[in-house]
This record gives C-alpha cells, structure tokens and sequence, in this order.
C-alpha cells in the first residue's frame, strides 16, 4: 500500500517530462522551419533568437524534472506547468519588443 503514492508521483513526473519533451520537440521544428524559411524570408531570421532561448530554457527544465523525479510530490508537478506555461506567454504579450531586440542582437552581429 506504501507504494501506491509512489508510483503516482513518477505518474505525475513522466507527464510533466513527457509534457517538456513534446514542447522541445516542437520548438526545435519551429527552428528548422525557421532556418529553412530564412532562406525566402530575411526577417525570419528575427525569430530565431527567441525560439533558441526558448529551447535552452525548456532543456533546462527538463534537466531539473528529471534530476527532481526521484524525489517529488505532486506539487512540483503544477510547479512545472506553471514554468513551462510562463514563457509561452510572456512570448505571446511581448511579440513586439522580443522582435525588436532579436532585430537589435541580428544587426550588432552582422556590422
């Protein structure tokens, strides 16, 4: 009986790593699709900043989730959607000034 929470904690963290690895999964398509639409598009190139963040900070969290998987209760579970649904949008709200930088990083990079 000891073990039942057990297995539904790891329940709970294989959701929330699955979760993350689905969400690095499509970022790093978003990268590629990206990197072929450049090619067409030059300001394309704007979005790639941004996205590459955006999946450093994902592989990030799910360096912690999996060093956290041993160890958890469902709490960190909820802590983590939190984490994960942050960034979408604060990406989503500040489309224009994330751009203007990216535009700003793209242009001390090439002068």
């Amino acid at each position: 009986m000891k073990d039942l929470p057990k297995t539904k904690v790891f329940f709970y963290m294989n959701r929330l790593l699955k979760i993350i690895q689905v969400l690095i999964f499509t970022v790093l398509l978003l990268v590629v699709g990206v990197f072929i639409w450049q090619f067409f598009n030059a300001y394309a190139q704007l979005l790639l900043l941004p996205l590459g963040i955006l999946s450093i900070y994902y592989l990030l969290m799910y360096a912690f989730a999996k060093l956290l998987q041993q160890q958890t209760s469902k709490i960190w579970f909820y802590i983590g959607v939190v984490f994960i649904v942050i960034p979408l949008i604060a990406f989503s709200t500040a489309y224009r000034p994330i751009m203007e930088f990216s535009l700003n990083i793209i242009n001390a990079l090439t002068n």
